[in-house]
């Protein structure tokens, strides 16, 4: 098992440790709410629900988490359709397979980590499958959306 200690000198000593995992590095400073209500949470490359916050509606979150985009993709249940996403990781071609037949234009949304909408398209699944070519992305993590009438999925794509 691997440990980072982190040490900090100053009116007080703190001693900070935290286990690495799946090679993953995190560290966490304080949560503090300024006067106006802002909400500051200090994280660097956590990908967990911690250094999220929800208030009025808007969720503010830091580093590199994506626990927003499980909320969307949780949704993916209560579809009549079963769609399957392929290959992911992907170089420059990704494929969507549908258990049920969309005769329906579909439209395509891509956004990028910090919740651009990067990428958009319109065009009808062949044999069930809707291919979609992005070989002008860079390598990151995006998520998709795809809707048509009576169908909305999100599926988190990763571009190799």
């Amino acid at each position: 098992m691997k440990y980072v200690l982190i040490l900090f000198f100053g009116s007080s000593t703190l001693l900070y440790s935290q286990t690495l995992h799946h090679q993953m590095l995190g560290a966490q400073g304080t949560s503090k709410v300024l006067s106006n209500g802002t909400y500051i949470s200090q994280s660097i490359g956590q990908q967990s629900v911690i250094g999220n916050y929800t208030k009025d509606g808007i969720t503010y979150g830091q580093g590199f988490q994506q626990s927003v985009w499980s909320k969307y993709i949780e949704t993916n249940s209560s579809n009549s359709i079963t769609t399957i996403t392929y290959p992911n990781p992907f170089v420059q071609t990704i494929n969507f397979q549908f258990s049920k037949p969309i005769t329906d234009l579909i439209s395509i949304m891509v956004f990028d980590i910090r919740g651009r909408l990067i990428y958009q398209e319109s065009k009808l699944a062949v044999e069930n499958i809707l291919t979609i070519e992005l070989p002008q992305l860079a390598s990151s993590n995006y998520l998709v959306k795809l809707s048509a009438s009576n169908y909305t999925y999100y599926s988190q794509i990763l571009k190799q």
